[in-house]
């Protein structure tokens, strides 16, 4: 894609955007997006742009061969009956109505272009402070608009979004409230207990926490900020070849702390992937 495309592709989007330095509205001259106190940001010809110039990824243990391994998963299916959750909520929510939806920390894209691609009346926007993760989402054509930005400082306008949407990242609720409409949806996606159980026990020596997993701590974050108005609880178990075996070894960052000989020599027969989507609503 060129600059001048992506350009193209920016301007019905530029209203909802706020420069995350001032909080100032944007134009689009040329090749970049320039806030009105002079902050300037520009268009990348991969197709997104950078609203983090300044972000250092030296110490981000997110690389590029994680979400390579995550995308390879995410073609494979096994995130599919999540993909249904979320936009069954959606549906429920607006039907076939136009609405504007951020994934906050969307990683390599999937979810959001899942979304995109299930409701072609809706407005969707990938943010994530990870360039690698960016850099991927934004190789294959979606109707998304790609943007290297915190999500703990969405560049976006207060009150511009229907729904927002946290899969897996960790939240900033107070950010996230500011950005939605007062009637808006928020969908938080967490792990289940059973949330890749077979890594979990594979590699149970180096986690701090053995074997176990609750989410009851984050649930009890979540309720102090929000309220849950429904959920869908994902549960699905499938074999594996020894190719996404390696690759679940590889997607997670449970196994940050697992040397490089033990993660190789890692063989999984089978995956769990349970997770519980919570559409909620902020107080």
């Amino acid at each position: 894609m060129n600059v001048s495309q992506l350009a193209a592709r920016l301007r019905a989007q530029l209203a909802l955007m706020r420069c995350p330095q001032c909080g100032a509205a944007f134009s689009l001259p040329a090749q970049s997006m320039v806030c009105q106190n002079g902050h300037c940001f520009d268009l990348s010809r991969r197709g997104y742009v950078n609203l983090a110039p300044a972000h250092s990824q030296a110490a981000d243990k997110y690389g590029a061969q994680l979400f390579e391994s995550r995308a390879r998963l995410f073609q494979d299916g096994f995130y599919v009956p999540v993909v249904d959750a979320i936009c069954g909520m959606l549906a429920a929510r607006f039907g076939d109505a136009p609405f504007t939806l951020a994934d906050a920390g969307c990683g390599e894209g999937y979810y959001a272009r899942a979304i995109a691609q299930h409701f072609p009346n809706a407005t969707v926007i990938g943010l994530d402070l990870n360039r690698d993760a960016i850099t991927q989402a934004a190789r294959t054509p979606s109707r998304v608009r790609w943007f290297v930005a915190d999500v703990k400082r969405l560049p976006l306008g207060g009150g511009t979004l229907d729904a927002l949407l946290d899969v897996l990242t960790p939240a900033d609720y107070s950010e996230f409230a500011r950005v939605l409409k007062p009637d808006g949806a928020f969908i938080k996606v967490i792990p289940g207990a059973d949330y890749l159980c077979e890594v979990r026990a594979a590699v149970a020596a180096y986690l701090r926490n053995g074997d176990g997993y609750s989410n009851a701590s984050v649930r009890e974050h979540l309720l102090a900020h929000a309220q849950i108005v429904s959920e869908a609880d994902v549960h699905v178990t499938r074999p594996l070849t020894p190719e996404q075996s390696q690759a679940f070894a590889r997607m997670t960052p449970m196994t940050f702390s697992v040397p490089g000989e033990a993660l190789a020599k890692l063989s999984l027969c089978q995956i769990t992937i349970h997770m519980q989507a919570l559409c909620c609503r902020f107080s």
